[in-house]
């Protein structure tokens, strides 16, 4: 469903360990015009009903019920650099918006 590179992992993970009461990471996916997604993220304190959970490296990651068909396949990466961030791509995107990347 969703993975999150070594680099994702290690900058979620430094956030949460300044966060008092986060648990893990909240991504949310909005469908937007001509069939394009915006990808929220946050630090989320826990799971909600309905929520599809996923574990990787040890590190949760909490899915809503409406944003889980539009994260099926997505890769999130972090870049380190002044214009960097955390990156996005939707490895399931359809032919014309193949290759975007998306930043938050």
């Amino acid at each position: 469903m969703i993975t999150l590179s070594t680099n994702a992992v290690a900058a979620v993970k430094a956030a949460l360990s300044r966060s008092a009461e986060a648990e893990g990471l909240r991504v949310v996916a909005e469908p937007g015009a001509h069939a394009a997604v915006r990808y929220l993220m946050h630090l989320e304190a826990g799971a909600r009903a309905g929520d599809m959970v996923i574990e990787q490296a040890g590190l949760k990651v909490f899915i809503d019920g409406p944003s889980q068909d539009f994260a099926h396949g997505i890769r999130i990466d972090f870049v380190a650099s002044a214009a960097g961030g955390f990156v996005i791509e939707n490895g399931q995107a359809r032919p014309a918006a193949a290759g975007r990347r998306h930043r938050n």
